[in-house]
């Protein structure tokens, strides 16, 4: 570790108050088995060769894989990434919502799966007709619903505390790896939301110039609205509270001010002016990205 971070230098107690982890797991029957080594060796060098078969048709159990795809996709419009694998960070203000919506996909979740349970036979009877020797009937889970899952759970922050189970010499290195850990965090949300906007800015600005002929793409509202709800999403978000990230995101409040899709279409002046602006933030945001230490801890869950 470079270097010790302690309470004293890095105070973590506001964090602690505005977010919380989240922790969103799925499970999905694979449709697939490797194949016996016996059958790789008819092809060529078994150690060489690594095989599998689809058991069922694997269309199948797209919309299951879909399902959980939007969901985390969802979770991830609010969250904030953490270095232990498998948890994000949701600033508190967005806990009712995320867990509404995970209801939602949950719910849906299962339709699918219930969906495909209600094919599985069939699914089964196909793959006995396309697999021939292939098949076999020890790859069918006779319980196929067990093979599937849908949770999530919040999980709160907290500094490590001392206790009568932890010496000195424990606690004080659990202390540091715990402050290291947010350090990280706290760099990771820094960079995850200037990289968001720096790529909704970039976008606004390929639109406003063109292909370089001097005509602009396409101009609507939505470029704007979506550069709008980043930033009215912003202060429940930036949950460290990073005043370089404050500061640009200030300044792009006040450059769409009062502008209108409909002013960004037909005003040549305004699409110049704001176009130009956008540049200015664009360089911002890749200097706050660049500042950022490229010191990075990884933890295991």
């Amino acid at each position: 570790m470079e270097e010790n971070i302690t309470e004293e230098t890095m105070d973590y107690k506001d964090v602690f108050q505005k977010a919380c982890l989240i922790q969103l797991s799925s499970s999905i029957w694979m449709g697939s088995k490797m194949l016996n080594p016996e059958i790789m060796q008819q092809i060529g060098q078994s150690d060489w060769l690594k095989g599998r078969k689809f058991v069922v048709n694997p269309e199948l159990l797209g919309p299951v894989k879909t399902t959980v795809h939007q969901a985390r996709n969802s979770v991830n419009r609010y969250a904030l990434p953490f270095p232990i694998t498998s948890l994000s960070l949701i600033p508190k203000e967005s806990l009712a919502p995320v867990d509404l919506e995970l209801k939602g996909y949950e719910e849906r979740y299962w339709e699918k799966v219930n969906d495909f349970v209600d094919q599985y036979e069939y699914a089964r009877e196909e793959a006995q007709g396309v697999l021939g020797n292939l098949f076999d009937e020890n790859d069918y889970p006779r319980d196929i619903s067990s093979k599937f899952g849908f949770t999530w759970r919040f999980l709160t922050l907290d500094l490590p505390k001392k206790s009568k189970i932890l010496t000195p010499e424990i606690y004080q290195r659990e202390k540091e790896k715990f402050q290291s850990m947010m350090e990280e965090t706290r760099q990771m949300a820094t960079e995850a939301l200037a990289s968001e906007l720096g790529t909704i800015v970039q976008n606004l600005i390929e639109r406003l110039n063109g292909n370089g002929n001097g005509k602009g793409k396409v101009i609507n509202s939505s470029m704007l609205n979506k550069l709008r709800e980043f930033l009215d999403a912003f202060e429940t978000r930036n949950v460290f509270d990073d005043a370089k990230l404050n500061g640009v995101v200030e300044q792009a409040q006040s450059v769409i001010q009062g502008i209108s899709g409909y002013g960004l279409k037909y005003n040549e002046v305004i699409r110049d002016r704001i176009a130009t602006a956008m540049g200015d933030i664009k360089e911002t945001v890749a200097n706050i990205i660049e500042d950022l230490p490229r010191r990075k801890i990884r933890f295991a869950a």
